[in-house]
């Protein structure tokens, strides 16, 4: 009977690390993936196309005065000013005729002639008496529907010249990426993807980690209170460690998300807004993390990476790797001496909780800190409406390096623990014998 649940124990683990195995490699996978569309969605809504991007505010701008051109209406009121306004146009034009023919006709005898023919036969003071007739013509052509809508298009056309004239050299290579490789027509279909695609996979994401995890915890606690693991127990232990290790140091641990919801004010009556506007997204994991800080050309910067790679990673493994030679007590006693501390009393080396500690204050110090700012920002601008937005949140690579550290210590205290049982039991022996 005894032998039965063993088998059946066996069998349960198996089956469990199967599981953990399969959802580990789900889990990278899809998480590579949706790495991809989050930086999409990040460059998509970046502020150098939108709040910071030359041709957004042109365009909002032409918007804003072809409105104000097309709600333009020549009315009674405005009717009068421009017809006083022809007029006087008009007799400043006479003037200046009057002025460049007299200015010709100096200096010849053919000119002094034509001077005295109109001085006699023109009267200009009879043309200038006539102004506010021509005024009046004028002003009554201009208020036809049909001519105020031929002097709107001509204003219209006039300035989109002027606009065109004004532009910014973008690079929409990184745009046309997006778009091709979402299958969309434009940034607003591009959009509409990425966000169901994000939503979809970051709720299956957060499923399989959470399930990984509670499969993991329930492995461990299949062989918690049995003492000392077997050769194969050991073994599914161990190779779960592994698992969770390497997924909790390739994934995300965190994603720090800034951005502006909205940001508008109102010009000449009309809303001018933006939305959506990202101003900072990392989303990183700790290897990650080293390679940035490996390649930065300042020694400090490399000498960080190295420790962080050192303590977060391969002093863990050089920590596994002790556990084999202890289970299977391989060398002397000054072997022992090594591997002991290495498995049982190293875990305060390790780093692993400190790891955890700096991911868990990176979190709330960046909340802080952009929240902070933001608060800052919308004292100074008063009259813009502008809603911030921290979208600061710990990913599945932080929750499943937590459970590895939780889990690594439970199994140095499972070793232990078998480790000193047996020793009990052979000096037992050694007294009977």
């Amino acid at each position: 009977m005894q032998n039965t649940f063993i088998i059946l124990k066996r069998v349960l683990a198996t089956i469990l690390f199967i599981a953990i195995a399969a959802l580990c490699v789900e889990m990278v996978r899809q998480s590579q993936i949706q790495q991809v569309v989050k930086y999409d969605n990040a460059n998509l809504n970046h502020m150098r196309y939108g709040m910071f991007n030359v041709n957004q505010w042109k365009q909002r701008m032409t918007e804003i005065v072809v409105g104000e051109i097309e709600d333009f209406k020549i009315t009674n009121a405005n009717k009068a000013m421009m017809k006083s306004h022809i007029e006087d146009q008009l007799g400043a034009l006479i003037d200046k005729v009057e002025a460049q023919i007299k200015e010709s006709n100096k200096g010849s005898t053919k000119g002094w002639l034509k001077q005295k023919f109109l001085e006699t036969f023109v009267d200009v003071n009879d043309i200038k008496k006539g102004i506010p007739s021509y005024a009046e013509s004028i002003t009554e052509q201009i208020s036809k529907e049909k001519s105020q809508a031929q002097f709107k298009e001509v204003i219209k056309s006039r300035l989109q010249a002027y606009l065109d004239e004004t532009f910014e050299v973008d690079d929409p290579k990184e745009i046309k990426d997006i778009l091709q490789r979402h299958g969309a027509a434009n940034e607003e279909q591009a959009q509409v993807i990425i966000n169901q695609k994000l939503q979809e996979r970051g709720q299956e994401l957060f499923h399989i980690t959470w399930l990984t995890i509670l499969l993991s915890a329930l492995l461990f606690a299949l062989f918690f209170w049995s003492g000392r693991p077997n050769a194969y127990e050991f073994f599914l232990l161990l190779s779960t460690l592994l698992v969770l290790l390497f997924v909790g140091v390739i994934c995300p641990m965190i994603d720090m998300n800034a951005r502006i919801e909205k940001f508008g004010f109102v010009l000449l009556g009309r809303a001018v807004e933006f939305h959506n506007q990202i101003v900072y997204f990392q989303s990183k994991s700790i290897l990650d993390v080293f390679w940035i800080l490996i390649k930065d050309p300042a020694m400090q910067m490399k000498v960080v990476g190295v420790l962080m790679v050192m303590f977060s990673i391969v002093f863990p493994l050089i920590k596994m790797i002790s556990s084999v030679f202890y289970f299977y007590e391989v060398g002397g006693q000054k072997t022992r001496k090594v591997l002991d501390f290495f498995v049982i009393k190293s875990g305060k080396w390790s780093m692993t909780d400190v790891q955890i500690v700096a991911i868990m204050m990176a979190y709330i110090g960046f909340n802080g800190m952009v929240t902070t700012q933001f608060q800052t920002l919308k004292e100074y601008v008063s009259q813009v409406d502008m809603i911030s937005t921290n979208d600061t949140t710990l990913q599945i690579g932080f929750f499943v390096f937590l459970t590895y550290a939780v889990l690594a210590m439970v199994f140095s205290s499972m070793i232990a623990k078998g480790s000193k049982k047996k020793q009990g039991k052979d000096f037992e022996l050694a007294i009977e014998g």
